[in-house]
């Protein structure tokens, strides 16, 4: 494929904000109905939310100008049209560019960044990330509408969904699992492995709720939920992932 065909392709693609995949759509609707119930019973206790995503575009060079017109592409997907800045990216990540918004209910930051290789063009990847207030019912909406993003684009695009809650007493060393126990049920998921140890108490699960899962020795993985108990506050910290916890505490 020539340059010129290369680029024609990709405003072709970009460029296409209007169209929305319908494919099993009431069942996709349903589906995020009984998870997004699910999640909203422990709404109150939630202090933040993110959906994270990554997806392979190909190989090729893309111009900053074509860079930009893709982001603020990506960026109408979801919203936003206005109060955005750009910048280039620099760094072992990659280069590329960036677009950033900071808003009352969430801030958000999508990417274009290049690897380079030893031999051919860099590979291009389009990443997104956003950090919401909002609770868990609007974060899971945000997290279905990011798949169908990468979908429409032609991305397998790798998505998470992340929520944090915090728990006056000990849930981790005082082997109180009432957290864990209710998360698991809310979500109709089964526990298939667990991981205790330095304060840190860690559950992995899988519920039938969630299309995409992950294996770990042999068994689907779709659910995560990280507690740490932190003596100072005397409060547990529990981070929920679908299907991983992706941060830190």
């Amino acid at each position: 494929m020539t340059k010129k065909a290369k680029t024609s392709f990709l405003i072709l693609v970009w460029s296409i904000v209007a169209i929305q995949m319908y494919v099993n759509y009431q069942e996709q609707e349903n589906r995020l109905n009984r998870t997004v119930t699910a999640f909203s019973v422990i709404d109150d206790s939630m202090t933040r939310e993110w959906v994270r995503g990554c997806g392979y575009f190909g190989e090729m060079e893309i111009s900053e100008e074509l860079c930009q017109k893709m982001l603020k592409n990506l960026a109408n997907k979801l919203g936003i049209t206005d109060g955005y800045a750009l910048e280039k990216v620099q760094g072992e990540s990659g280069n590329g560019m960036a677009l950033t918004k900071k808003g009352k209910q969430a801030d958000t930051r999508l990417q274009i960044l290049g690897m380079p290789q030893t031999e051919g063009e860099p590979r291009q990847y389009v990443s997104v990330e956003i950090s919401t207030g909002e609770g868990a019912k609007e974060a899971w909406k945000l997290y279905k509408k990011v798949e169908r993003i990468y979908e429409e684009l032609g991305m397998d695009g790798n998505v998470s969904f992340e929520s944090e809650m915090e728990r006056e007493g000990d849930y981790v060393t005082g082997n109180r699992e009432a957290p864990i126990r209710e998360i698991l049920d809310l979500t109709d998921a089964k526990q298939v492995d667990a991981v205790r140890g330095n304060g840190i108490c860690t559950v992995y699960g899988y519920t039938k709720k969630v299309d995409s899962y992950i294996t770990l020795n042999g068994e689907k993985v779709n659910l995560q939920i990280a507690l740490f108990y932190d003596e100072n506050t005397d409060s547990t910290h529990i981070k929920i992932g679908i299907p991983i916890v992706n941060s830190s505490f």
